[in-house]
């Protein structure tokens, strides 16, 4: 393992390594039972559905709903659920929410820059967010900005002491930093918190 990713999804929070799917709080395995091809043949049912049903979202354009919709569209249709945070955004810049997903599915795709400039306006909306600080060290890591990337784990740590995937990734950033001392602390916590 040498990187994970944590996301928002709906109303929960889910890890990801590349390989696997989880729900942190739980530690609930998340199986894809084939859902990648699964949610390619359902992206114009999806599309049709979250076109055709705003008053499920409350009001449709409103950045709440456009973010619901986007929620709504992530699985099947991503292309469309980035428009949609995108339109939220509009209406409401600051909507910390519509950033951490949107720099989750531009980093999916390999802009890491992109996802960091969301992360940083979703910390400026709601410093005390974890899930942004967490994603804002994945993103600079993979810019290779470590220090910055460290600062940004252990201000997620800072928001939840308790996140054990912070632990392991700034674990691997000392010792790519050569900080073996703070290495091994992180490693430490991580194991606890992994037991």
């Amino acid at each position: 393992m040498t990187r994970l990713n944590i996301a928002v999804e709906g109303r929960r929070i889910v890890v990801s390594d590349g390989e696997a799917r989880w729900q942190p709080e739980s530690g609930q395995i998340l199986f894809d039972f084939g859902a990648a091809d699964s949610a390619r043949r359902a992206a114009p049912v999806a599309r049709l559905a979250a076109a055709g049903a705003p008053e499920e979202h409350g009001d449709a354009q409103s950045a709440d709903g456009w973010y619901r919709r986007g929620c709504d569209l992530e699985t099947a249709a991503p292309e469309e659920a980035a428009e949609a945070y995108r339109r939220a955004l509009a209406l409401d810049a600051s909507h910390a929410d519509a950033h951490i997903n949107l720099g989750r599915l531009v980093h999916e795709s390999g802009d890491a820059e992109a996802a960091r400039k969301h992360y940083t306006r979703a910390l400026a909306s709601r410093p005390g967010d974890a899930t942004a600080a967490f994603n804002l060290g994945v993103a600079l890591e993979d810019l290779g900005r470590l220090e910055e990337a460290l600062a940004a784990y252990e201000n997620a740590l800072t928001l939840d002491p308790g996140n054990a995937d912070a632990h392991y990734n700034a674990s691997s950033v000392c010792e790519r930093l050569a900080q073996p001392a703070d290495a091994l602390r992180h490693l430490k916590d991580y194991r606890l918190l992994t037991r």
